[in-house]
């Protein structure tokens, strides 16, 4: 004799809680994507204004660059100053010897220390940028602030280990 079996509330609930696991995991990829190509837009913009700029013998372009930029009106001047210490530190890569970034970077910033100014300084422009932007942001997501600093601490100790690798 074969039984048929019950059907439970588990046959039920399985398969709802995997189809939003995979909504979910389907969301956060989606969303990574699209973090990673804003994120590299700005970087993006600059370099070809740097070599634009190099190519040309003059200052990079940042003011054809804020053209394209839609942010809040607070956070341009923001973005400009970012923008330009992107497009400088391209371009002393760009004018820079070597075959590797490695070797661009050492080319360029000579010793650690330049080097680490260099990232200060770029974490500062971003830091700053991100409390430009914060204010519009924390209103539609309240775990932005959060966020925020945690990308900062990250980057920090990337860049950190960086210059570390790159000037052993």
């Amino acid at each position: 004799m074969i039984f048929k079996p019950p059907l439970t509330v588990w046959y039920i609930l399985i398969p709802v809680i995997f189809v939003y696991y995979f909504y979910r995991l389907n969301k956060y990829a989606n969303g990574r994507k699209d973090f990673v190509r804003h994120y590299m837009k700005s970087r993006r913009q600059a370099i070809e204004a740097a070599a634009d700029s190099v190519a040309g013998d003059g200052p990079p372009a940042i003011d054809t660059l804020m053209d394209h930029i839609r942010l809040p009106a607070e956070a341009m001047k923001t973005y400009r100053r970012f923008a330009l210490v992107l497009a400088e530190h391209y371009a002393d890569l760009l004018k820079a010897a070597g075959r590797d970034y490695e070797a661009l970077v050492r080319s360029a910033y000579r010793t650690r220390g330049n080097y680490l100014i260099f990232l200060n300084r770029l974490g500062q422009m971003e830091k700053e940028l991100d409390e430009a932007l914060t204010p519009g942001l924390s209103a539609e997501h309240p775990a932005v602030s959060e966020t925020i600093a945690l990308i900062e601490k990250q980057s920090a100790n990337l860049r950190r280990a960086e210059a570390e690798r790159v000037f052993p």
